[in-house]
């Protein structure tokens, strides 16, 4: 005869929380299923076999080294909840639940679980004294299953920035690491900082700059120079700022490489680092044509003018982008306020000329609603209002709202302080307010 019993235990992961056993009390989103016979809390069992089911990025192997148990040891419910514990705490996981079947004191833990959806990318922002491998072997050391990400909960992220700390520590270096989330429209990442640290970028180079010159590149990147070095900062500067300079050129290709930096010290830059930003600036393009789809209020002979590009011209990008919002304000002055175009480029390369197809999404026409004056006596509200000539259910017109802006309403305001002889400086807050249900448009213009 022997003892055969099987034990199922299943829990939920919520951020920052985890399972814990305590008085047979169950902390925290957990359901508990046994079957008996259920082998106590007291009744012990030797370790033969750890499974786990369900594993889509992580490996068995990390798995079991995270729980920190062993085959071979001997285990009881508390242990095997501690384990439990362990792997939720970590972030790892969205559920995880574990059956044990155990015969003649030996006994099979399975974990079935479902890993956590969201692992962000770690960034390393300014641990210039190192290699991401480097790094990346130090947390390993710590963290096993560290792939280049982490969890968004849990205590991955504390156990990252603890390796990350002794690392700099054992190469003295003064600066404490901490880690914030990083939010933007395209990505999440979580990105760790040494502070205190100061690394000032001493000097910028720009391989492969030759239609641009180096040197026009580090004058026109000088707010960079002796600035903390940050990695998203330079890894963001140069598309941001430099590619204008080369888009201008007609150089529509053009692309900046991952920045590297190495360290630089010098008695006018101490502690500091040399970056390199590679450039491929790519060919000198000219205009071909456009061709255009979907427009049905503005003629294609409109587009193109307010375009302002002819076959043969330098493909100027800054030219095209300021053409595109010549298209808007001829649409908002028809009542098409939401009027969108989408690009498309084809690049001849043996000829270095590019097509441009434009697609024009117009939406719906607006017209002007209500005019709302506040902040003024009634008088003084009535006679603001007569300037006002965009009669109600007239097409709305940006430009003519932009003009009563620019022209009618500063001139009003300069008489009202005039005549109010109070040295008060008025605020004006101009709103406009569409409903794309009626579609209307409401001016709102409060004198505070």
């Amino acid at each position: 005869m022997h003892n055969d019993a099987l034990t199922m235990r299943s829990q939920s992961n919520t951020p920052r929380t985890f399972f814990r056993r305590a008085l047979g009390v169950a902390v925290g989103l957990v359901c508990l299923i046994s079957f008996a016979p259920a082998v106590s809390a007291q009744q012990s069992m030797r370790l033969e076999r750890i499974q786990i089911v369900g594993l889509k990025r992580l490996t068995s192997d990390q798995v079991i080294a995270l729980s920190g148990l062993q085959t071979g040891q001997t285990v009881d419910t508390a242990a095997l909840d501690a384990a439990s514990a362990k792997l939720l705490q970590s972030g790892l996981f969205r559920r995880l639940g574990y059956r044990v079947r155990s015969a003649n004191g030996a006994g099979t833990v399975t974990f079935e679980v479902e890993e956590s959806a969201v692992s962000l990318p770690v960034v390393f922002e300014n641990f210039v004294w190192f290699s991401d491998d480097e790094l990346a072997e130090a947390i390993r050391r710590d963290v096993p299953y560290f792939n280049g990400s982490a969890p968004a909960n849990g205590d991955t992220t504390d156990k990252i920035a603890a390796s990350l700390q002794r690392l700099i520590a054992s190469r003295n270096i003064n600066g404490r690491v901490e880690y914030l989330p990083y939010v933007s429209k395209e990505k999440q990442e979580l990105v760790f900082t040494v502070k205190g640290a100061h690394v000032p970028v001493c000097s910028l180079h720009f391989p492969g700059a030759t239609a641009i010159s180096e040197a026009d590149l580090v004058k026109a990147s000088r707010e960079l120079l002796n600035s903390e070095y940050s990695r998203k900062d330079v890894a963001t500067f140069a598309p941001i700022k430099l590619l204008p300079l080369y888009r201008h050129l007609g150089h529509l290709r053009a692309e900046f490489q991952t920045p590297t930096v190495v360290l630089q010290s010098s008695a006018q830059c101490a502690g500091g680092v040399a970056v390199t930003i590679p450039v491929e600036e790519g060919s000198t393009y000219r205009w071909a044509k456009s061709i255009w789809d979907g427009n049905e209020k503005l003629p294609i002979e409109e587009l193109a003018t307010a375009l302002g590009m002819n076959p043969g011209d330098l493909a100027d990008g800054i030219k095209i982008d300021n053409g595109l919002k010549n298209i808007a304000k001829a649409y908002g002055h028809r009542g098409h306020l939401t009027a969108s175009v989408k690009e498309s480029i084809e690049y001849d390369d043996a000829a270095s000329l590019v097509t441009y197809r434009f697609s024009i999404n117009e939406g719906p026409r607006y017209f002007m609603g209500n005019l709302i004056v506040s902040g003024l006596p009634a008088a003084d509200a009535e006679q603001l209002k007569s300037k006002w000539t965009l009669g109600t259910n007239s097409v709305f017109d940006e430009s003519y709202v932009e003009e009563f802006h620019r022209t009618s309403l500063r001139e009003f305001m300069t008489a009202y302080a005039q005549r109010s002889r109070s040295g008060t400086r008025f605020g004006v807050e101009f709103e406009t307010r569409p409903d794309a249900q009626k579609q209307t448009v409401d001016i709102v213009i409060n004198i505070k």
